[in-house]
């Protein structure tokens, strides 16, 4: 017991020693001595530490030749806590505060590697003469992602662009011939769209002059939705298939096929949809589920089906098409009711 009273002895008197002064100080001790004169209870006496100037003189001493840790991590370029230091973390102070200083992006290094496009997509013209290099970017932007969907029926719907949610898009289109040496001829590259268009579904037409495809600009209001263009080959030039502007692509199912070489049979949002279906505020009804026979079946579990009298009305109204006619000419010509059309498969 008196040598583990004797260590705790030291070490109160070791704390007490100042690293930046080599003058040991006094220090308070308490009388642990039980064959020393009695004094009153709980008197203290002061004493000079001169038995441990020899300690901090040794401890001056070991410390006099170390570098502080602050300076060596400097020199590296890296904080005491390992981390990289303020001239790293100037390479991309420009690219944070663009995003609003809530995300932090990797070194150029690494943000390169990551962003790098993709090899393009391919697609054979119906004579095998011609072949499509379709540009596309390496991951969906944070603002695709986080787009709002309607769950029914099975399908995750977006509202604003009555497509599929989350649907990935190219970004450009090249045209090459193929040579008979087996060799591309130089690209062609498609134009006339607004730039940073994204485009989907693009289809030959039958005889390989023309191209089809969809186009979606902007993420607010209607130019948010999509759009059908054409293109001619041979220029690469683009333009609108519908003059007005007013004609948008419903893509929830099929959304368009060439009937011939010049006419297109198009899905589109039905001229006369209202405004979107307000959920009621009470129900008509309670929801009743019942199982009097109970019999446990085995059936397989399907994902948002339609729940209620709303749901319903939410799928009618996104999913509800008006077929027209398009020609390259111009000329648009409604084919039968709005329905809810799932699939297009016309004749040879």
């Amino acid at each position: 017991m008196m040598r583990g009273l004797s260590k705790v002895y030291h070490r109160f008197s070791l704390f007490s020693l100042s690293p930046l002064t080599l003058t040991p100080p006094l220090f308070l001790s308490l009388n642990l001595n039980p064959f020393s004169s009695p004094r009153a209870a709980g008197h203290l006496r002061t004493q000079s530490s001169r038995p441990f100037k020899t300690v901090t003189t040794m401890i001056a001493d070991r410390l006099h030749h170390l570098v502080p840790v602050n300076s060596v991590a400097a020199e590296n370029g890296v904080g005491p806590n390992g981390s990289m230091s303020s001239s790293s973390d100037s390479n991309y102070t420009e690219e944070e505060e663009n995003l609003g200083g809530k995300y932090r992006l990797p070194p150029p290094e690494i943000k390169d590697i990551v962003d790098a496009p993709p090899l393009p997509a391919l697609a054979f013209s119906p004579h095998r003469d011609k072949i499509l290099f379709l540009k596309r970017r390496a991951l969906p932007p944070l603002a695709e992602l986080a787009r709002p969907e309607e769950k029914l029926a099975g399908i995750r719907i977006d509202g604003r662009c009555n497509t599929r949610s989350r649907m990935s898009f190219y970004t450009g289109i090249g045209i090459h011939q193929l040579l008979p040496d087996g060799t591309l001829g130089p690209e062609i590259e498609v134009h006339g769209f607004p730039a940073g268009a994204k485009i989907n579904f693009v289809t030959w037409s039958n005889d390989g002059r023309h191209l089809a495809f969809s186009v979606r600009v902007g993420e607010q209001d209607n130019s948010g939705k999509l759009r059908v263009w054409v293109a001619d080959v041979e220029t690469g030039k683009a333009r609108p298939l519908f003059q007005s502007p007013d004609i948008f692509l419903n893509a929830i199912f099929d959304n368009f096929v060439w009937l011939d070489n010049s006419t297109i049979l198009v899905s589109t949002i039905p001229s006369s949809r209202g405004d979107l279906p307000k959920k009621p505020l009470v129900p008509s009804g309670p929801k009743i589920q019942s199982n009097e026979q109970k019999h446990v079946v085995q059936v397989r579990t399907f994902q948002d089906l339609l729940k209620d009298e709303y749901d319903e009305d939410l799928f009618d109204y996104y999913t509800t098409t008006q077929l027209l006619l398009a020609s390259l000419d111009g000329t648009v010509k409604e084919f039968g009711p709005p329905a809810v059309y799932t699939s297009l498969d016309p004749s040879p």
